[in-house]
């Protein structure tokens, strides 16, 4: 692993960690201005962090409630598909269908944010935080801290090595 690579592996961690420790996530600051910039903040450097681990260790794998399609069979794939909805607006992956859009739509805890058609953005649980874009969602907890700790596990290992 060169310098670049792991200089950008411990800054994608200890701005992840900044950013689920800060409190941007609570429901009480939901219509903050920067709520959304934080997630797409933490999406961009998780996907990296996916990316570095994939590379470098092995993939991020788990598909506990996640939406499989012919491109997307586990949380690495949500990542990247989420990652690159809310990075590119004119991204296919808004959509629910033809001229139906759903992006960035978040429900917390437990409850239907909308239902169109057989689509229904929903989340069964009431201790995490369920976004949606298009047919795919990801959750808070589940995928999305889930995913970093697996990452960390796999990678700081590697770079306390270098």
């Amino acid at each position: 692993m060169d310098f670049h690579d792991q200089s950008d592996i411990e800054q994608s961690i200890k701005r992840i960690d900044e950013l689920l420790s800060c409190g941007i996530f609570h429901p009480n600051n939901s219509s903050n201005v920067l709520f959304r910039a934080a997630f797409i903040e933490l999406l961009i450097a998780l996907r990296d962090l996916m990316y570095k681990s994939e590379k470098y260790a092995e993939r991020i794998s788990f598909s506990d409630d996640i939406v499989t399609t012919e491109k997307i069979d586990d949380i690495t794939g949500v990542i990247k598909h989420v990652r690159d909805a809310i990075c590119h607006p004119d991204s296919k992956n808004h959509y629910i269908e033809q001229g139906m859009k759903a992006s960035f739509n978040v429900q917390f805890g437990k409850g239907v944010l909308c239902k169109i058609n057989d689509c229904e953005q929903a989340n069964p649980y009431e201790d995490d935080i369920c976004f949606f874009f298009g047919l795919q969602h990801i959750f808070m907890h589940r995928h999305i801290v889930r995913a970093f700790e697996e990452a960390k596990s796999k990678l700081l290992p590697i770079i306390e090595k270098s």
